[in-house]
């Protein structure tokens, strides 16, 4: 059996069709617990797409059982690169609907064990930030991927909330955490089970909504353009690293 090469976990449906469009060979939808799990290839990789549900749970869960597969179907293979893709809500102030945000650090915003010694956003036992290796970001070109798919792609700090951000949640999380691009309900929750398993990971995600008075309205309108806009850059982004050797075990993707 052939090792998994990619885990893509998307929460919704409509976040996961646009992989599905540009993959070969999809399998017959398998129900793991709360996720829904697809076998398939894409751009030559075997791929294993994840609807995981909505928010942190769900998709630690979703992820937790991706990555046990993977372990089963090949034990000597390396884990696989696990990608958070999908939409998320805006933070930065140059950040707008239609952009993709590609997150170098993932914090759980809701995390707060500062009475014990912990930072802000740090979940008790794990480190205070999860960080994308740096071997994929310095192959990854991340300033300028998708060749004119998307106009704007930004990259730094996402953050994940149990909560779908609005305008008054915003405002609190960009006092605490600075220079925050993104938010979203699941990915520092994959980021953080992809470190307890040594699996790389990172979380590519279009802008549906800029987390103002409207934001619930305006992620309805766009969440498929996002979705779309997601896959674009994470098949753009694949695409650079097959080039790079960085897939099939080729290089050690060390944590940073």
């Amino acid at each position: 059996m052939s090792p998994i090469d990619v885990v893509i976990i998307t929460a919704m449906e409509e976040e996961t069709l646009p992989f599905l469009q540009r993959a070969s060979e999809v399998g017959e939808e398998v129900a793991v617990g709360n996720s829904v799990q697809r076998t398939g290839t894409l751009g030559g990789l075997n791929t294993l797409f994840v609807r995981g549900g909505i928010g942190l749970v769900n998709a630690s869960a979703a992820a937790t059982a991706a990555l046990l597969r993977a372990q089963y179907e090949a034990p000597e293979a390396p884990a696989p690169l696990v990608i958070s893709a999908g939409s998320a809500g805006g933070l930065g102030d140059l950040v707008r609907v239609g952009d993709v945000v590609i997150g170098t650090q993932n914090i759980n915003a809701d995390a707060d064990a500062r009475a014990f010694g912990y930072e802000l956003g740090q979940v008790p036992g794990m480190p205070e930030a999860s960080l994308v290796p740096e071997v994929l970001l310095d192959a990854s070109n991340i300033g300028t991927p998708g060749h004119g798919t998307v106009e704007t792609v930004h990259h730094g700090l996402m953050v994940s909330s149990y909560s779908f951000v609005g305008h008054e949640r915003s405002a609190v999380i960009k006092e605490q955490f600075a220079g925050a691009l993104a938010t979203d309900m699941e990915s520092s929750a994959i980021a953080q089970t992809c470190t307890s398993f040594g699996a790389p990971f990172l979380a590519i995600r279009g802008i549906s909504d800029l987390c103002g008075p409207a934001s619930d309205a305006d992620f309805l309108t766009h969440v498929d353009d996002a979705a779309e806009r997601s896959a674009a850059i994470t098949c753009a982004v694949l695409a650079s690293w097959q080039d790079a050797g960085l897939l099939r075990g080729d290089t050690e993707l060390a944590f940073a």
